[in-house]
């Protein structure tokens, strides 16, 4: 009897056991299944953060209450167009939390506690792993041309074209055949997908009768440059130019018709008219010497130069996060971005650079040289150089980019 009732709860488990299991699956499927949908876009022209917010369902005190907090972590002054940002709600339309993408590796998140009924904001980052990357190819055509068809970053094309400008005119000198090679760093995720290129470690360019070559050396003090295989400065002390991406609208004069108030006047600047928001690097190291509003140059960046020199920036749309009197910058460190403010009738920078308390032609000038390393780094430079030299060597006949063990 015993027997019989055993062999019927036995028979009972096996047969209900797939409905058991069926039944675990669904229960589990549901507890883990999101609650939540994503609303993504882009900044457009002309966009507040605050009217994209409410644009998307929000209430104006809740866009008001997450930029503030925002605020906290983010110049939201320097929202650009093209940032990416994502919205998360619950299946019922309550927000959750949302995300602002600032490039592709920063972002900021603002989060709602319901419990609390507050909002936080942190700042935080994508893993990334820095790797060094390289290239070597022949000029076919421009150099631009020749660098973008083996997939170059742009950013980097222009690093590499201002490195040589003094030994190099790529306007005028590019000739088929001539060859280059660079290595620089770049920043990956943790696939291994490429997020952002950072700058050119080692690079040269040869033609039939000469090679030049250039790597960064960065000494104890923190001050780099780019250096020739002995050790000699192959930049100038200043960029040719504050922006990349520009057209000049306007020249250095003694008399020039003002476009607002159309009376004659010396304009003592060059006008580069750039797309709003478009980066603005100081020219050249040095230390800030003034931020803020200036009369009809609106927003503007004043910088002092070793040697005499100071460098203006005017009408700018914000400054650099950073970017405040007394602050040291670099060699091409962005400071600001392209605006209108003051007296502007368009976007566009007024550059002007002093010698001393007098005003200059920059376009006419002649630029300061860069020094060469003091004898002090000359071993630990030497030593450097070779290791990247050797690298270089190694991408002859290399098809497209090489990625290079990843840096400690």
């Amino acid at each position: 009897m015993r027997k019989n009732i055993l062999l019927a709860l036995l028979s009972t488990v096996v047969i209900l056991s797939p409905f058991v299991l069926l039944k675990m699956r669904h229960s589990s499927t549901h507890i883990f299944k999101p609650r939540y949908h994503i609303i993504e876009g882009y900044i457009a022209e002309g966009d507040l953060l605050g009217d994209v917010l409410v644009a998307n369902g929000l209430t104006s005190s809740q866009s008001l209450a997450i930029t503030e907090e925002l605020k906290k972590v983010f110049n939201v002054r320097r929202c650009r167009i093209g940032d990416r940002w994502e919205m998360y709600l619950t299946e019922e339309g309550e927000f959750i939390k949302f995300i602002y993408y600032d490039g592709p590796i920063d972002f900021y998140v603002v989060r709602f506690d319901p419990d609390n009924n507050k909002y936080s904001a942190s700042a935080e980052k994508i893993e990334v792993k820095k790797k060094t990357c390289g290239v070597y190819g022949e000029i076919a055509s421009s150099l631009y041309e020749s660098m973008a068809s083996l997939n170059i970053n742009p950013e980097i094309i222009i690093q590499f074209a201002e490195i040589f400008a003094s030994k190099v005119d790529f306007f005028t000198d590019c000739q088929t055949g001539d060859r280059f090679a660079l290595l620089w760093d770049a920043y990956v995720d943790s696939k291994g997908n490429p997020l952002k290129d950072v700058s050119i470690l080692a690079a040269s360019y040869g033609s039939s009768d000469s090679i030049f070559y250039a790597f960064y050396f960065e000494t104890q003090d923190g001050k780099g440059g780019y250096y020739d295989e002995k050790g000699r400065s192959v930049e100038t002390s200043f960029l040719k130019a504050p922006l990349n991406y520009r057209r000049i609208s306007s020249y250095f004069t003694h008399r020039r018709l003002h476009p607002i108030y159309k009376v004659y006047r010396p304009h003592y600047g060059i006008d580069y008219a750039a797309p709003k928001g478009t980066p603005i690097s100081s020219i050249g190291d040095g230390t800030v010497q003034y931020t803020g509003w200036r009369g009809g140059l609106g927003r503007t960046v004043i910088v002092r130069h070793p040697n005499g020199y100071t460098s203006w920036y005017g009408h700018l749309s914000a400054f650099a996060k950073g970017i405040s009197k007394g602050k040291r910058v670099r060699k091409g460190q962005v400071i600001g971005y392209v605006g209108s403010t003051g007296m502007a009738t368009g976007p566009h920078l007024d550059f002007r650079v002093q010698k001393g308390e007098k005003f200059i032609n920059f376009l006419a000038m002649k630029m300061p040289p860069s020094y060469p390393l003091p004898d002090k780094y000359l071993p630990e430079f030497n030593t450097m150089k070779e290791i990247l030299k050797s690298r270089m060597d190694t991408l002859k006949g290399a098809e497209g980019i090489v990625v290079f063990e990843e840096k400690k």
